[in-house]
């Protein structure tokens, strides 16, 4: 073979080799798009309770990428709703085995861990998705780890997590809601005060909310607040247990 010759067979074997690889890049591109569309699919009929179809959307994805952490987690969610733990724990494994920094995965382990009682792991699941800088809704699993966290009677490391959340929003209804309660319980009045007035702030009006209030400004022996809540209370949810339990409270 000349050396013309044998230049040209090595320069084709070259280009057949890239175009090989610039195939299977592409096939991989196009796999992976595939599963992202099934799993938002999927996603999208769970938010509208067809869990069969949603299922079996999952299942082609998975079938395409078998290891993909986001189908794994969506799974994981869906075996939930289907009432199958097993799976449920499976899949949100799965997820975190092939990406470790899915902290909405994370997440939702740690809701699922809470709600089963196991609340150290849960705790372990919430802490290790917030030190993520990454992570883009750090607010939920503060949240969620706070609200955990009171299930296992620690008060004082709830509050550092619904803090945590209101750091990064400081309007969360819920972490405000759960820092007034809080902070009632252990009769710090004023600052459950606080709380409770910037949650009427961005939040809604509820038979909770309005109760706690009316507590709050009862021990602060601010009668005019306690009456204005106490309205409220009765004209906006009248058949409430709550209003009920004003009714009790003050005599009628």
């Amino acid at each position: 073979m000349n050396s013309r010759l044998a230049i040209a067979v090595v320069l084709a074997a070259t280009l057949a080799a890239c175009a090989s690889r610039e195939e299977q890049a592409a096939s991989e591109v196009r796999s992976s798009r595939l599963v992202e569309t099934r799993t938002q699919l999927a996603a999208s009929y769970m938010q509208r309770n067809q869990l069969d179809i949603a299922l079996e959307e999952l299942e082609k994805a998975l079938a395409v990428e078998s290891d993909n952490s986001q189908a794994n987690n969506v799974m994981g969610l869906l075996q939930i709703r289907l009432k199958n733990d097993e799976k449920a724990e499976q899949h949100f494994r799965r997820a975190l085995s092939a990406q470790g920094d899915n902290s909405e995965a994370r997440n939702n382990y740690g809701v699922f861990l809470c709600e089963r009682g196991r609340l150290d792991d849960a705790e372990h699941q919430f802490k290790t998705a917030l030190a993520n800088p990454l992570y883009k809704t750090p607010e939920i699993a503060g949240i969620n780890a706070g609200t955990c966290l009171l299930k296992k009677n620690a008060p004082a490391l709830a509050e550092k997590y619904f803090r945590t959340a209101l750091q990064v929003n400081p309007k969360s209804p819920t972490a405000l809601y759960q820092m007034a309660v809080l902070n009632f319980t252990a009769k710090q009045f004023l600052p459950a005060r606080g709380f409770i007035q910037r949650y009427m702030e961005v939040g809604n009006d509820t038979p909770e909310s309005l109760l706690l209030a009316i507590r709050i400004e009862h021990a602060l022996g601010a009668k005019d607040a306690q009456a204005q809540y106490a309205g409220r209370l009765r004209s906006k949810f009248p058949d409430s247990p709550e209003a009920k339990q004003l009714s009790d409270w003050s005599g009628g």
